[in-house]
This record gives structure tokens, sequence and C-alpha cells, in this order.
């Protein structure tokens, strides 16, 4: 399967010259459409930076197929556009699907292709990523799915920096939209995307994945990676999405999803059927996974909880030595910090989370900071250099 490449573009012209030459310069098919679809701005103020868009699309050649620009004629919005661009997959079989802020890996298509030949027909899926984040999105605490034998593991988010659809998944995809209500897998999902506005799609796509069960294939090494540039939800750049880009990988493993053990929930928490395939230690208990503490107590619906939060009682305890935290409870490292307890003893209120969420951050730091001269020597300097730096 050839994937398309489809880019929603609006206000950044910069930035999409900074994507089309990346993509140009990409090991990608012959004959691949690329389609850029540049938004049509909802007042004056984006007028005339909206029309450097369009003029940075119009003046570019694409080397590898034919070329498609659609200047939208009335606003989208950002989801509009970004949805009538995932709706490409449907007209051309797949596509690649990346916003204007993105910078793609050279090696980008040939993951794409790759995976679509083996997760294209596996309707458990709802789409590939593009993007490795190095973060809990819910905690900004990292993030380091166990290691197996392929080069993906499988997580119940979805991600704006870069996916791969069929035209089956966005299909299916498009049928929820128009038949689920508007509440349709909100109980099951982060209370965080409760919050999030109207023009952010990513809670529609959290509760879509929570309601169908369906997974995100994501690559363990990033080919994509986001420049952090103001645009619709951020007045300010930011470096916190940077991710190292693998480069120079022609050739990918992909596990089948039966044998994968890097297999996460909505919450960035090892499945427990993926956990016991590891450690016989739990095996026989009936237990949600909560290592970050961030599951609201609706979700804890198992007997047991295997958590980072503060337990009345616990039937068994963990130290938190080894990385990623579920790897304690593999290797069985005795101390204290992480526990399996009955869902009624473990401390759930607000103060208790925060104790938990504060304990991983010591831990996610590796109990390691500057020291006070260090730190008093260091911005000593900056000041020195700030003309430069």
């Amino acid at each position: 399967m050839n994937p398309a490449i489809a880019v929603p573009a609006f206000n950044r012209p910069a930035s999409l010259a900074r994507l089309l030459a990346a993509l140009a310069a990409a090991d990608v098919a012959p004959g691949t459409p690329l389609l850029i679809a540049v938004d049509c701005p909802a007042d004056e103020r984006h007028a005339a930076v909206n029309a450097a868009v369009l003029a940075a699309a119009r003046a570019f050649r694409w080397p590898h197929g034919p070329l498609e620009i659609v200047a939208q004629p009335a606003p989208l919005g950002l989801v509009g556009n970004v949805f009538f661009c995932g709706a490409a997959a449907e007209q051309y079989g797949a596509v690649v699907l990346l916003e204007d802020d993105l910078l793609v890996s050279a090696r980008f298509h040939a993951y794409a292709r790759q995976g679509l030949a083996v997760y294209g027909d596996d309707d458990r899926l709802a789409g590939l990523s593009l993007n490795a984040p190095w973060f809990n999105g819910f905690t900004h605490q990292p993030f380091a799915p166990l290691l197996d034998d392929g080069d993906v593991y499988f997580l119940q988010l979805s991600t704006p920096h870069g996916q791969v659809y069929t035209a089956a998944q966005w299909a299916a995809f498009r049928r929820w939209l128009a038949e689920a209500g508007p509440d349709a897998g909100a109980a099951a999902v982060h209370d965080l995307f409760h919050t999030f506005p109207a023009d952010d799609w990513l809670g529609t796509k959290a509760r879509y994945l929570a309601d169908t069960g369906r997974l995100y294939v994501y690559p363990r090494e990033s080919l994509t990676t986001n420049y952090g540039e103001p645009g619709t939800h951020f007045d300010r750049a930011t470096a916190f999405f940077q991710v190292p880009l693998q480069q120079r990988r022609r050739d990918f493993r992909f596990l089948p999803l039966a044998e994968a053990v890097a297999v996460y929930d909505g919450f960035y928490e090892l499945r427990p059927d993926r956990l016991d395939r590891l450690t016989d230690r739990l095996r026989g208990y009936d237990y949600a996974v909560d290592l970050y503490a961030t599951k609201p107590l609706r979700l804890l619906t198992a007997d047991y909880v295997l958590t980072s939060r503060p337990c009345r009682r616990a039937e068994v305890t963990f130290g938190r030595a080894l990385w990623p935290p579920e790897a304690n409870v593999i290797a069985g490292v005795p101390g204290r910090g992480l526990s399996l307890a009955r869902r009624a003893d473990v401390l759930i209120d607000a103060a208790a989370t925060l104790a938990a969420q504060h304990a991983n951050d010591a831990y996610f730091a590796r109990h390691r900071r500057a020291g006070r001269r260090r730190r008093w020597a260091g911005a000593l300097a900056r000041w020195r250099y700030r003309r430069i730096m």
C-alpha cells in the first residue's frame, strides 16, 4: 500500500515551506500523491499571512507524484481541515497526515508503507503514529515503553504529530463520529480531555479509541518531530515536543498485536494481561494498573490496583530502582513505593494523588538535581552570554 500525503496548512508559511522541503528530500515512493489543504481565514487579520501560505504551496514543485492544492472556500478551522485531510484516505486508499509544524525523517514514508502492509487490515487498530513521544501527556513525566522484539508498541491514544490511516480505518472513525452520541467514551478517558477546546480533536479521538477499544501503533524511534511553533493552541514557541529522528533505518520490525508485550491503555499504563506475560508475581489477581497515579476511581473497577498511590494496606510492595516503573514489578525489586492493594485500601483523594505524583517526579528525575553551586555558576554564565545565547 502506497499512502498519499496530506498536509493541512494555515497561517504559517515558513513552517509549511520547511515541511515541504523535507518531504521533497525524503525517501518517498514514486507516484505518491501530495495534497495541501490551505484553510480559509475567518477574519481579515490572517488574510495576508494565509495568502503567503497559499503562495508557498503553489510555488512548491513536488518531485514524487501528482500535487493537489485545495484553497478552502470557507473557514473549516483546525479540526475541520485536519479531518478534511484525513478523509483523503478514502480517496487514495491510505494517507499520511502531517500538520504543517512538523519535520519528517527521510524514512517516514518507508515506515508508513511497511507498517500498513502488516497492520492495515487489523480492525483492532485505529491508525499508525509516526511520532514517538518521550513523555506521558497527563503528568509530563517520561514515558518509556518496555522493550520487546519489535520496533513498535501499542497505545490507546492518538497523536497530532504525524498519523497514517487506511481508508477502512478512517471510514470507521467517520461512522463513529456520525453515529455516536456526544458522551460516547467520555467516562473512560482522562478528565483532562473534558477541558479541551472545541478546536482540539485529540479528545474526540481519545473517546473514539476508548469507546471502540482500538489502539494506535507507535514507533520506538520517531519519524517526525514537532517544532512547537506558535499556532492555534500555543501562543509562544516550545521545545517540549522535540524528539530525535530516525534518519537511517530502512527496514522495521513489526510485531503482531497478539505477540507484543508493550501494549498500553489510554493512561500510558501497561495492560495487565501483558504484564502477566513477563512475571508470575501478580498472576491470579484481578487488578488494574495505575503506576502514574492518574486514573479516576470510576475506572478502578478491578478488585486490586497496582499503584504508586499511598495505601492503607498492601498485599505486595515493590521498590522503585529500575526503569520504567513496571520493571520493578517484573524483577520483584524489594522495597516500597509501588503497591498491589485492594481497591478499597488505595487512597485516591487529591492529596494522596499529589503525594504519589511528587514521589514519581523524584523517581523520574533519578533523585538527582544540580547542586547549588553549579546552579548559581550556570546562571551567572548564562547572564554573561545572554546576548548571544
